[in-house]
């Protein structure tokens, strides 16, 4: 793994004994990912059936802002990468972001029409989810941390799972007692409470630029064993840094990208459809809302032990059991018919997919170095939306079409053993020294 292997320590804080400002950074991601789906990812299938019954309005429908949201991301993604990886874009992207997903989700809630939907989530609501989202906030610390990246990568993605138990539950229990327009309110004003303020005060770039080097280190050990001297900004070998042209040019990013694709074209379509499909197989609201909670705390506990993993073995077979493991959980699920065997899906599809988020950063920094990552990860944004956009909408179809949501559950496996498949060719790109 290269640099990612350099005097590894065990402990969370610089070997110096000051306490790192690249913490407050991982803190500061930590609520941005909090927040960052808190209307999303864990909890948007909760509001499907809902506004359906209010507004009458079809689940493609629905789901159909959400595609809308992930392709506006991905046109934005470019941009917004370039950005990031100036001296004060993060900051920037970041606040304004959070911003944007409070004010949009409070705003959602007076929606009356499909137009409005679109125009509020999808369209404003992509600004907040690329100004904060993993774009930046991976890409922000890939460029703080090297030797400790991936326990720091998993820190921050931390706040994901917690999002989870936090307003999975939170959620249900606003829209059955108060309705879902109460319940959005609620949720914007904690996202805007929550996030903004750290994002504005404390968020900066990367630690060369108030004098700090990567991890908290100094002087800071390059490969070649040399120990550079304490008042010099350490660099990373340019041999293992990538431009964006390079990178496009590399095979190893064209497969990590058909891997990560096709696991793409699953997740929003799992979460989403999670609580119909639950319904159509007469497990109620209850227990999928309690099963997506117990999925969120598996992703919370493998988290950082993913992180830990990532720093001593090979990433790209860490990926590999990862996409196994979330194919056997959707094994599971496929067969499920009792509580016991959705609580177990919960179990073995959040232990494996938990990991994912860390893993994924951590080899693309790994791979391609930190100094343009945000501009290598934003040209290639786009595709990866693209798929997620999908995937929703791939669900909706397929169920429409078969009346059985075994079909794209099913279809969905077979991705992850395909995306598992690709990991086995996806080495690490090689480049020779100028």
């Amino acid at each position: 793994m290269g640099i990612g292997n350099l005097n590894r320590t065990p402990f969370p804080w610089p070997i110096t004994g000051r306490f790192y400002y690249g913490w407050i950074i991982v803190g500061v991601c930590f609520l941005s990912w909090l927040v960052a789906d808190a209307f999303g990812f864990y909890t948007f299938g909760l509001y499907i059936l809902p506004m359906h019954r209010e507004l009458g309005w079809s689940s493609m429908t629905i789901t159909g802002a959400m595609t809308l949201k992930l392709l506006m991301s991905g046109v934005l993604g470019p941009a917004i990468g370039f950005i990031a990886d100036k001296k004060y874009g993060a900051r920037i992207l970041m606040s304004s972001g959070v911003f944007a997903a409070g004010a949009t989700t409070y705003m959602v809630s007076y929606v009356q029409k499909p137009w409005q939907f679109y125009f509020i989530y999808g369209i404003l609501g992509a600004v907040g989810m690329v100004g904060f989202g993993g774009l930046v906030s991976h890409t922000i610390i890939a460029k703080w941390f090297v030797r400790m990246r991936g326990r720091a990568m998993a820190i921050a993605a931390l706040g994901v799972s917690v999002s989870g138990l936090i307003f999975i539950p939170l959620s249900h229990y606003l829209i059955e007692n108060y309705g879902w327009r109460t319940s959005l309110r609620v949720v914007g004003i904690i996202i805007l409470a929550t996030a903004f303020l750290p994002a504005l005060a404390f968020m900066r770039r990367r630690p060369e630029d108030i004098g700090l080097y990567p991890d908290g280190d100094t002087p800071l050990q390059i490969p070649d064993g040399i120990n550079r001297p304490a008042n010099t900004v350490p660099r990373i070998p340019s041999t293992l840094q990538w431009t964006v042209r390079e990178a496009l040019k590399t095979k190893s990013l064209w497969i990590l990208l058909a891997a990560f694709n096709l696991i793409a074209l699953c997740l929003n379509g799992i979460n989403i459809h999670f609580y119909p499909y639950m319904e159509d197989k007469g497990i109620g609201t209850d227990v999928a809302a309690g099963a997506m909670t117990v999925y969120a705390v598996c992703c919370a506990l493998v988290k950082i032990p993913w992180g830990l993993v990532a720093e001593k073995f090979s990433v790209r077979y860490c990926v590999i059991i990862v996409f196994l493991g979330s194919a056997l959980g959707l094994f599971t699920l496929l067969w499920a018919k009792t509580h016991g065997t959705v609580f177990a899906f919960a179990v073995i599809y959040g232990l494996s997919l938990g990991g994912m988020m860390v893993l994924r950063e951590v080899i693309f920094a790994d791979y391609f170095g930190h100094e343009c990552l945000g501009a290598i990860r934003g040209v290639v944004m786009p595709i990866n939306v693209v798929f997620m956009a999908l995937s929703p909408i791939l669900a909706s179809w397929l169920y429409e079409t078969f009346d059985n949501y075994a079909v794209p559950y099913g279809v969905f496996l077979v991705n992850f053993l395909l995306g598992a498949f690709f990991m086995l060719y996806a080495r690490p790109p090689k480049k020779d020294s100028p």
